[in-house]
Formats: C-alpha cells, sequence, structure tokens
C-alpha cells in the first residue's frame, strides 16, 4: 500500500511539475474579455508588431438608420487609421518591438494583430438626457486576435469601447466614433504592454 501510495505521489508531483511549465501569462486585465495562449511573454518569441486594418464585415448597427449607417461606412477608413495610429504611437513610445507596419511586415519574427469592428451603436441623446447613468450611450465594440505568422492564436479579445465622452456629453456618435476607435488603440497598447 505504501508503494502504490508513493507511485501515485512521485506521479502526481511528475503532471504538477510539466503542468505549471505549460501554464499560460496571466489576463492584462485591459479589455473586458481576454484569453491568453502565450507561455512567454511576446518579447521573448516576437520583435516585429503587423497592424492590419480592422474590418466591419458583418457588423451591427444599432440604433442607426440607413442615412447614418452610411455615414459610418463612409468613416471606416478614419477609424481604422486612429486605431492603428494609437496603438503605434503608444507602444513605440514604450519602445516595444523592433518594427511595427500596418498590414505586412518585411521580416522579423511577427506577431499579428486581427480584429473587427462588431457592432456600431449610435446612442440615444433622449435616454442620455431623460435617463442618465450612463443609459443611451454610444459605443463600438471590437474584437480580435493576436496570431503568429503560421496562424496560431497566441491571444483573442472583445472589449466595447465607450469612452468618457459616450457616457455621459450629448455629442453625437459621429463625433464620438473616431475618438472611441483611438481608445480601443490605447486598450490594445495596453494589453500588448503588459504581454510584452
Amino acid at each position: 500500500m505504501k508503494k502504490l501510495l508513493t507511485i501515485m505521489m512521485v506521479v502526481l508531483a511528475t503532471a504538477g511539475i510539466s503542468m505549471a511549465g505549460d501554464k499560460t501569462l496571466p489576463r492584462p486585465d485591459a479589455l473586458s474579455e481576454e484569453t491568453i495562449y502565450l507561455t512567454e511573454k511576446i518579447s521573448v518569441n516576437y520583435d516585429t508588431l503587423v497592424i492590419k486594418d480592422f474590418s466591419a464585415e458583418g457588423a451591427v448597427y444599432e440604433r442607426v438608420d440607413e442615412e447614418e449607417k452610411a455615414g459610418i461606412i463612409k468613416m471606416m477608413p478614419q477609424l481604422m487609421s486612429n486605431i492603428a495610429d494609437a496603438l503605434t504611437s503608444q507602444l513605440k513610445s514604450k519602445g516595444l518591438f523592433k518594427e511595427i507596419s500596418r498590414n505586412s511586415a518585411s521580416g522579423g519574427r511577427q506577431i499579428i494583430l486581427e480584429g473587427k469592428i462588431s457592432e456600431f451603436n449610435a446612442g440615444s441623446k433622449a435616454l442620455k438626457f431623460f435617463v442618465g447613468f450612463g443609459a443611451g450611450k454610444a459605443y463600438l465594440k471590437f474584437k480580435g486576435r493576436f496570431v503568429d505568422s503560421t496562424g496560431k492564436e497566441l491571444a483573442t479579445f472583445e472589449d466595447r469601447e465607450t469612452g468618457y465622452l459616450g457616457s455621459m456629453e450629448m455629442i453625437s456618435y459621429d463625433k464620438l466614433f473616431p475618438y472611441q476607435a483611438t481608445s480601443i488603440g490605447e486598450n490594445l497598447a495596453k494589453f500588448l504592454i503588459k504581454l510584452y
């Protein structure tokens, strides 16, 4: 009986060691939903970040009529640029990554950002005015992932960006969305910085 117990303890201890060695990094807690598959900091294996333009394919348009939807589609290049510019600026200010590029890279050990805006919600000025407390706020919902050059997922994320102005002010969505896109880039930078 003692031998069996000893063997079981050795097996469990060995399993515990191998499981501990495969442990993923802790969540950065920069975005509302985060799944991390990395077992080592990004800087150990990657020196290049490729930021692919976010898409809006299949996005939901809430509290948006057809004319407003056309306006949102027209502002998409600006929103995508704001996300990438804010992310790049934040990472460069911290000295992270040897190279940061948009849509393609010339080489290096690459980590690739793929993302999309999944919902455009124009909010409701009436709810903001009559209810308050954040009701009726305009927001952008987004999701995405970081992969390596083989397509292996390193991390996934999802969040909703209301930004400070989107919660309280009576500013319309067309003025808010560019600020919110910038905030998305800044929040993605916080996420990456903690994993770097």
